[in-house]
């Protein structure tokens, strides 16, 4: 049975897309930092689809904590077969004057940092064929205003994912899937009118999950790509 190692795997689009590989047969290792309560839940509800779970808690933004918490995984399941670098920081909008040193730090070593140092975690551990798909976004792509240190982060992931490509092919494929706009809580209000989407509708958790899925099984000939899931808002201008 394949498995799969989800950071940020507790709440909202983590929890979607272990969900989807649950539901599909993938035993689960949850990543979490401080959503202890919601991982535990979301591990007892997956055990629904008869597939294993695991539960490992770790701070992104120290180097020692990741690799243990891979090196837990590995002791317990084997290594994964896939990595999916979800975890990340969508800060609320500010001003450059408002964008404070710890703020930058912050959103940079989460959003990218951190998914250099679980690449690197994983390469190591996986000795065979592996794939890594990093959760990057339309913003990686595009400018957007009182965004600055997501969209730096983001972009910049995209980069990595191209040289980690580089680096550890054959054996290891790296990919990105770049989010538009998505509606995963009812509550939430969205920061574009659902009018300016070509697809006329807002990105759910499934849609991501289909791309993510995708680069999961597909041939390892795929590497170093980005796959955009916007319903076509890249279109607009």
């Amino acid at each position: 049975m394949s498995w799969v190692f989800i950071t940020g795997a507790a709440r909202r689009l983590g929890r979607a897309l272990a969900e989807g590989f649950a539901r599909r047969g993938w035993d689960i290792m949850l990543h979490y930092w401080r959503s202890e309560s919601e991982a535990r839940t979301l591990e007892e509800e997956l055990h629904r689809y008869g597939v294993r779970t695991f539960c490992v808690q770790a701070d992104l933004r120290q180097w020692e904590q990741i690799w243990q918490a891979f090196a837990d995984a590995v002791a317990v399941h084997g290594p994964p077969e896939v990595l999916i670098n979800n975890a990340a920081i969508f800060p609320p909008p500010h001003t450059l004057s408002e964008l404070s040193p710890t703020l930058w730090e912050e959103i940079l070593q989460v959003n990218l940092t951190a998914c250099l140092y679980t690449s690197q975690a994983f390469a190591a551990l996986q000795p065979a064929r592996g794939r890594i798909i990093n959760i990057a976004s339309l913003g990686g792509l595009r400018t957007w205003r009182h965004r600055t240190a997501y969209n730096v982060s983001k972009a910049a992931l995209l980069q990595l994912t191209r040289n980690l490509a580089l680096e550890l092919a054959p054996r290891i494929t790296v990919n990105a899937v770049c989010p538009g706009v998505l509606l995963l809580e009812p509550e939430e209000t969205p920061l574009v009118e659902q009018q300016r989407i070509p697809a006329g509708r807002y990105g759910t958790a499934k849609d991501v999950f289909e791309a993510v899925y995708f680069f999961a099984t597909a041939t390892p000939y795929i590497t170093g790509q980005w796959l955009i899931v916007d319903g076509g808002f890249h279109l607009v201008r």
